[in-house]
């Protein structure tokens, strides 16, 4: 036995020592600045440790170097004009990621700085870079960006661009079949830092496949010769009435030619809202005055997962594809009602689930086909009683809509010469919806509700060409047309579509911008029916099968000066504006929430985004909005309407860096909203201030955030009608101020091991 085990000992040293040579492997890393962008041209030499030169190299653009050979134990000297010159020894063929400090030049104590530009244009869109705005703020993930971009504001839980009537949303440049509610929910999911850059369009060209305005969020997608994985996880505690909670975790791979990530997030959500109505209802024998008060509480979980495949097939050629989730599960809503006309009680119960596919190919020639596809499920039960003076009415009901949603896309872009391009293709959206009412009422209740069963086809064929012009440096223009025939049942409508862009740049300081653009808007499936649901004893919402989409025209004039301050003026004509008013009926005591179409809405306004800093220690921006608002009715029921006010708009952003080491920053905001109509509604003007604290630490890998949002619960608005007849106070009585607490830990870097592979080719039948 022991001459075997000196023989295999000799065999073993001698493959030791014969495969020393083959297995050696390179030294890579990968050189970084301090806010996390890759170092291009950076010059890395490498010495033994007593400083004998070996080799030197330059990173790629990616930031990336590799030294053919790995001695036992070495030095790194990295070097660029830009940057400190930083040194690091080592051992082992990973030499991780390497970050450097700017450089300050100080010449005749004339300190030489720069400051990164928050926006440029770049052929009439507005990008604004999502890392400058991470640094510059303590938004935590891709909708708290959006919202400190300049011009957006955030109002009745809807997203607004000021200047522009309706906002898209893109993702990656492409439209989703979902609608804007699903992709906020996605957006809150997604952490900031996964956002490279954001892009704003008063007037998308007609190749986006949208019309109008739309703001555009690029997810960063790595390329990596050397593949590795980065993630972050995050936790988040809010306290409103209420403790809610939130999870989410986030995974990306790089590789040569695949990358992907995964997103999954988990919550729960616990509110309070309470509204006092005083309504004088006049009905032809006398006037009533009613006095209502409501109470809601709500609360449901919500599990949100994204997926997304991206694979390089060729250079210029690529494959992309991903998968969201949605999930809204144990949704519980409890409404009660007291007051003099009635005391009632509603008791919803409620599930939600969302699924969307997206498939995308981009040809290296131009072409851009792709599929997408939603489908959405909504089941829900009401259990409402209600005690009137006079009687006791009791029933169940049984709601339902399901829709399925196909997108089909196919556009071509060429680049022609001396500075033309063009670029064609088609649209086209089919759906289904399903959707009813199933009432189950109690023996002498007596309602006025009928059953229903809806089936629904909508058909969109949309087609469209468009060119663009490089005249020079200094002007471009785009102008784009498309044909649209929607179908909608009986409903049958073919339109045009013109969008114009021309963006003059006379030098670096000064940037002019003239758009048009025209939009369709469509109202959701469930305003369409011929529904009534019951809010309290008092109020009910109905639905209306005459409901037609509105059509918007938007004119837009936009100067930028030295790339941060913007002054924008802007006309926007809407046809058959629709909105969700509230009426009181002439036939019975009932206060009625239905969508109606008015014969147009026009308004006028300028905007102006002023951006300044005081040091390097406290960075403000600025945004003011003064507009003219007209709504238009020649029959509003049974009375017109014809209405205007002035409303305006102010915005201040402000974020202090009270600290480098460690990174501490303050970010104060303040928001007012002058009083506004709708329709014959007048709304309360509303004011919040919020105040967030963030803390970076651990080698930036780590961050912790406290945030106050409203902190004197003063952006609840009010509403006020007293217009022919018709006259009621509506008071919210909604706790909106919250606190919550989020702790963000990033990971990246982590490189895959290559591992020899085992030899299977005998094995197998």
């Amino acid at each position: 036995m022991t001459k075997y085990t000196k023989q295999i000992g000799m065999i073993i040293s001698l493959m030791t020592c014969t495969s020393l040579p083959l297995i050696a492997q390179e030294v890579k890393g990968r050189v970084m600045d301090e806010a996390k962008q890759p170092v291009e041209a950076a010059t890395v030499i490498m010495q033994t440790p007593d400083s004998i030169f070996i080799d030197a190299v330059i990173t790629d653009s990616l930031g990336y170097f590799t030294f053919p050979k790995e001695p036992t134990c070495y030095r790194l000297v990295f070097q660029h004009l830009l940057f400190k010159t930083f040194e690091k020894e080592s051992c082992g063929p990973d030499a991780g990621i390497i970050t450097l400090q700017g450089q300050d030049y100080t010449l005749n104590e004339v300190v030489v700085s720069g400051e990164r530009p928050l926006v440029k244009a770049d052929k009439g869109t507005l990008v604004y870079n999502a890392q400058v705005l991470s640094e510059r703020t303590t938004a935590r993930n891709a909708y708290e960006s959006l919202l400190r971009l300049p011009g957006i504001v955030e109002q009745n839980e809807d997203l607004l661009l000021t200047g522009a009537k309706d906002m898209n949303i893109l993702i990656n440049g492409k439209p989703s079949s979902m609608n804007q509610d699903q992709l906020i929910t996605l957006l809150k999911s997604t952490p900031a830092s996964q956002v490279k850059q954001i892009e704003v369009m008063y007037n998308a060209p007609a190749k986006y496949r949208v019309r109008g305005a739309a703001v555009n969020i690029v997810l960063a997608n790595e390329k990596s010769p050397d593949p590795f994985w980065k993630g972050e996880v995050s936790e988040n505690y809010q306290q409103l009435v209420h403790a809610n909670g939130s999870g989410n975790i986030n995974l990306s791979y790089a590789g040569k030619k695949l990358s992907a990530d995964i997103n999954y997030s988990a919550g729960y959500e616990h509110s309070d809202s309470k509204m006092q109505i005083d309504s004088h209802h006049t009905l032809p024998d006398k006037v009533y005055s009613i006095q209502q008060l409501n109470e809601t509480e709500a609360k449901h979980g919500q599990h949100n997962v994204r997926f997304g495949l991206d694979y390089q097939i060729s250079e210029g050629n690529s494959l992309h594809s991903a998968y969201t989730g949605s999930f809204k599960t144990h949704g519980r809503t409890t409404t009660r009602s007291k007051g003099n006309y009635s005391d009632s009680e509603s008791f919803r119960t409620s599930q939600e689930q969302m699924h969307n596919v997206n498939i995308d190919y981009t040809a290296v020639f131009g072409l851009n086909v792709g599929l997408d596809y939603t489908h959405f499920n909504s089941p829900s039960t009401q259990d409402f009683t209600n005690d009137l003076n006079t009687e006791k009415q009791h029933f169940l009901v049984d709601e339902k809509q399901t829709i399925d949603r196909w997108n089909v896309y196919a556009g071509q872009n060429h680049e022609l010469p001396r500075g033309w391009g063009l670029n064609y293709g088609i649209n086209f959206t089919f759906a289904q919806e399903k959707s009813g009412q199933l009432y189950h009422l109690d023996a002498g209740t007596d309602l006025s509700v009928s059953n229903t069963d809806t089936h629904m086809r909508e058909e969109t064929y949309n087609f469209y060409a468009g060119t663009d012009k490089s005249f020079n440096d200094q002007l471009t223009m785009s102008l784009s047309l498309a044909g649209e025939y929607y179908r909608l049942m009986d409903y049958q409508q073919w339109a045009i579509y013109p969008t114009f862009q021309l963006s003059y740049q006379p030098s670096y300081k000064h940037i002019f911008q003239l758009g048009f653009s025209s939009d369709k808007t469509y109202p959701s499936y469930w305003e369409m029916q011929d529904i009534t649901s019951y809010i309290n004893g008092y109020m009910k919402l109905k639905g209306n099968l005459y409901l037609r989409p509105s059509t918007d025209y938007t004119a837009s004039f936009t100067y930028i000066f030295k790339g941060k301050y913007i002054a924008n003026a802007y006309y926007s004509y809407v046809k058959d504006f629709f909105s969700q008013l509230p009426y009181q009926s002439p036939d019975e005591l009932a206060l009625v929430y239905q969508s109606i179409n008015l014969d147009y809405q026009q308004s006028v306004g300028l905007s102006l985004i002023i951006p300044f800093s005081v040091g390097k220690w406290w960075t403000v921006q600025c945004m003011f909005d003064g507009s003219y608002n007209q709504d238009v009715c020649d029959k509003y029921y049974n009375i017109s309407l014809n209405r205007n006010n002035w409303r305006g708009i102010v915005q201040m952003n402000n974020t202090f860096r009270l600290s480098s080491r460690p990174s501490l920053q303050l970010e104060y905001n303040l928001l007012y909203v002058s009083p506004t109509l709708q329709g014959i509604y007048d709304v309360s003007s509303v004011w919040k201030m919020d105040l967030g604290l963030k803390w970076t630490f651990a080698n930036d890998k780590a961050e912790l955030k406290i945030q106050g949002n409203d902190l004197f619960n003063t952006y609840v608005p009010d509403g006020k009608i007293d217009y022919k007849g018709q006259k009621l106070n509506m008071d919210m009585q909604n706790i909106n101020r919250n606190l919550s607490i989020t702790f963000t830990y990033r990971f990246n870097g982590y490189k895959e091991k290559k591992h020899k592979e085992v030899d299977r080719s005998r094995f197998g039948h």
